[in-house]
């Protein structure tokens, strides 16, 4: 068995879980992918003068107490916005372009909606009721970055430029497979443990930005195990595997993994939770499925995806930002932390009178319960060099934000 660091093997995964490779896809079928090359205006949007609402097109100057002739409608059919001739109104719809010449849209309420002439009930000022060109973007303003998870907002611009297809990477599939004989279905009426770790680890990798599937709980029996991982390996990007990694001769994942590829068995120097597991799936010059073993225990296996699985899916993922935001919270008590470990404690975060963000441990450090992880805030990372916390010490805190 590998000892590694936390540092070391975030370091491995990251490396093993490249980016899937970019596509270009229809704009409709981009929605959860992030965008491989930023999406910048080429033109103003919009590219004319628009009208805010239905109503006349008119020059302020010309409302007055007399009706003015109605000259014509505009329409969508022109290609650009037609010379609008002093003296009258122009019927005009949302959206639509304001004739030249035109500074204002008086809406239809504010009329007496005629079709021959029109008479206005208020004076207008200029610039009522038109939406000028590249209020929504200038030309040359980059809209979406890079590496931004494109939702309907950003798809929404897309179009409205007038992109119909997206370079951008696709969301990858992440396959969570929970394994152990004693865990059961909830509700499924059989005697077991119920099965929390795989709803845990799939909305983890869900809010990371995956597409995520739960399969199990499958039993420890090897043959069995196998098979389920075979099956899963040719629609898994990423296949996650929770449970069978204690010393006991039944937990068998290690040894399914070494019958499937190559495999790091690895005592991990993270508290809570030390054994981990990384295999690269398939035969050598064929497609291989990289596949992360986390503990069992749905606090450990949090932690654990919190350390190192979420930041490597998020780089998989094409993001260019792939760590949660932090804070550096000051302790309102101390604990031993045993050397040479890197210590996870669910933390409640707040603020003092002064300002100064604050962190309290929501369980004892160590001893991390599912219960602590849904009363905490984030989490506090005590370094491995760190053996002694003391109240008043600042620590750095990763805060859940999902």
């Amino acid at each position: 068995m590998l000892s590694r660091t936390l540092e070391e093997h975030r370091a491995a995964v990251t490396n093993a879980l490249a980016p899937i490779p970019p596509l270009t896809v229809l704009v409709g079928d981009a929605a959860g992918a992030t965008l491989v090359e930023p999406l910048v205006a080429a033109a103003p949007l919009p590219a004319h003068d628009v009208a805010a609402w239905d109503g006349y097109a008119v020059r302020a100057g010309d409302v007055g107490a007399d009706a003015l002739p109605v000259a014509h409608d505009v329409s969508f059919a022109d290609r650009g916005p037609r010379t609008h001739l002093p003296g009258t109104a122009a019927r005009v719809a949302s959206g639509m372009p304001v004739p030249t010449g035109a500074d204002a849209v008086v809406p239809l309420v504010a009329t007496d909606r005629g079709v021959a002439r029109v008479a206005f009930h208020a004076p207008v000022r200029a610039g009522a009721g038109v939406r000028r060109a590249g209020t929504d973007a200038a030309a040359g303003r980059m809209v979406v970055p890079a590496g931004r998870r494109l939702g309907g907002r950003e798809l929404a611009l897309a179009a409205s430029l007038g992109h119909p297809r997206l370079t951008v990477r696709p969301v990858p599939r992440v396959v969570v497979l929970a394994t152990g004989s004693e865990l059961v279905d909830p509700g499924s009426g059989r005697a077991g443990v119920p099965e929390a770790t795989g709803h845990l680890i799939a909305v983890a990798a869900r809010n990371a930005g995956a597409h995520a599937y739960r399969v199990g709980p499958v039993p420890d029996d090897r043959p069995t195990l196998r098979t389920a991982i075979e099956d899963q390996l040719v629609r898994a990007d990423l296949l996650i595997v929770t449970g069978g990694l204690s010393d006991g001769g039944q937990d068998t994942v290690a040894q399914v993994l070494q019958d499937l590829g190559d495999v790091d068995d690895v005592r991990l120097a993270l508290e809570p939770g030390p054994h981990h597991a990384f295999a690269m799936l398939g035969e050598e010059g064929a497609r291989r499925v990289p596949t992360i073993a986390l503990p069992g225990a749905p606090a450990a296996a949090a932690l654990a995806f919190e350390a190192y699985v979420r930041p490597a899916l998020r780089r998989m993922c094409g993001f260019t930002e792939v760590v949660r935001p932090g804070v550096r919270g000051r302790l309102d008590r101390g604990w031993p932390s045993p050397p040479g470990i890197t210590q996870a404690v669910p933390v409640r975060l707040g603020l003092d009178p002064s300002g100064t963000v604050t962190a309290s441990p929501a369980c004892e450090p160590g001893d991390v319960t599912l219960a602590a992880l849904g009363d905490a805030d984030g989490i506090a990372w005590v370094d491995a060099a760190t053996t002694e916390v003391r109240a008043g010490d600042v620590l750095r805190c990763t805060v859940w934000d999902d």
